[in-house]
């Protein structure tokens, strides 16, 4: 791979020339860099309180007391503040600006105490160390490394004689060999998480690919049975929430086995395809089109209109039907019945069926619908197709 393609590659970790890979690398990203600035924060508070008691023990000065309180109190801010964050470059702001103070409080204690001891030097290598904590990519690891390094060389040389050469020429190499170390592990883990990523998201794809085909009728495209067992309880409780009813219908074409026998499966075929493109494109996002099995459809619908819905499905249906070259010397139609739930009180599926299909039936036996009647949520309707 090309220095310039594989610098691309882990420039960012969340960019990724797709919107819905991008936006699952940001919602993936987002949970890893909070727990990442947690770790960090967490053991910073613990380090913290370890020095203090340290410099309790051994009496080494209030400097050394006061930062590392101030710097424990931080870190606990921090800790909890990250729990509350859901935008992934707020998190990432947020660990920017705890490790650049970091490296102020060093900055700080050397000039309060005069000098570059060994305990200042290890707690700078340690602050370049805790960076790839947090999965930062090489961007946002460049801008941090940056910011610190030069903290760190410009308070530390401003003030011309105060610490030896020797020391600052140390403390430099020691924080240039950290920030290389630090550079390549922040490039390799995200060049890996890139590739985890997208292998993750891929796989995620295929699976609700393959799950929603599952839940469709191979023919019509509709929604089939497993759906309806599976969805029907969410998609009641939507309606629930909106104060709407849910409105059940229980469709099919009149004596549709007289009309294979008669013109062929594949007319009747046609009819059923026909019948699902139009009511599904029409129901939109208020209402789902089940395929129940042979010429039976069910639909689920919250909120009102389901009956002018069903005129106007019906219309289109009759002119696609004369457009298509449909018309037989048979007359063909379509019965409903149709029952609706109480508003507010949540729809169960098998006892609006169980009406739905009862007034379908009485609808088809063309019998007296006093128990319809006597129903104000139960209606029924057949049309000519």
């Amino acid at each position: 791979m090309a220095i310039s393609a594989y610098l691309a590659n882990v420039w960012s970790a969340t960019e990724f020339g797709d919107s819905e890979l991008s936006g699952y690398a940001e919602e993936q990203l987002c949970k890893d860099t909070r727990f990442g600035i947690q770790v960090m924060a967490g053991l910073s508070l613990a380090m913290q309180l370890c020095v203090a008691v340290v410099v309790l023990v051994r009496g080494l000065g209030n400097p050394y007391l006061y930062m590392s309180l101030l710097f424990g109190l931080l870190s606990l801010h921090v800790l909890v503040s990250a729990a509350y964050l859901k935008d992934v470059r707020t998190l990432q702001a947020l660990g920017m600006t705890f490790l650049i103070i970091g490296a102020f409080c060093l900055t700080s204690i050397a000039h309060q105490t005069g000098e570059l001891h060994i305990g200042v030097m290890a707690a700078t290598v340690m602050l370049f160390v805790a960076m790839p904590l947090v999965p930062w990519a090489l961007r946002e690891t460049s801008i941090v490394i940056g910011l610190s390094y030069l903290l760190l060389t410009s308070s530390l040389i401003v003030v011309p004689g105060r610490f030896d050469t020797a020391s600052l020429s140390i403390l430099q190499m020691l924080v240039l060999g950290a920030a290389i170390v630090v550079l390549v592990v922040s490039a390799r883990n995200t060049f890996i998480r890139r590739q985890d990523l997208r292998a993750r998201f891929e796989l995620e794809s295929a699976h609700d690919a393959m799950e929603i085909l599952s839940m469709q009728d191979h023919l019509t495209g509709a929604w089939n049975r497993r759906y309806l067992s599976e969805k029907f309880s969410e998609f009641a409780q939507i309606c629930l929430e909106r104060k709407k009813a849910m409105h059940v219908a229980i469709l099919d074409v009149d004596d549709f086995k007289g009309i294979n026998d008669e013109f062929g499966h594949q007319f009747g075929d046609r009819i059923l395809i026909a019948v699902a493109d139009i009511f599904v494109r029409l129901l939109g996002s208020k209402g789902r089109l089940i395929r129940l099995g042979g010429d039976e459809f069910q639909i689920i619908f919250c909120g009102d209109g389901l009956d002018e819905l069903i005129e106007t499905a019906i219309g289109e249906l009759q002119q696609e039907f004369a457009a298509a070259g449909f018309a037989t010397d048979r007359t063909i139609t379509m019965s409903a019945g149709i029952v609706s739930s109480e508003l507010g009180k949540l729809a169960d599926l098998e006892s609006l069926y169980r009406s739905a299909d009862q007034a379908l039936y009485r609808e088809k036996q063309n019998r007296p619908t006093g128990g319809v009647e006597s129903d104000p949520l139960a209606r029924t309707g057949t049309w000519k197709l």
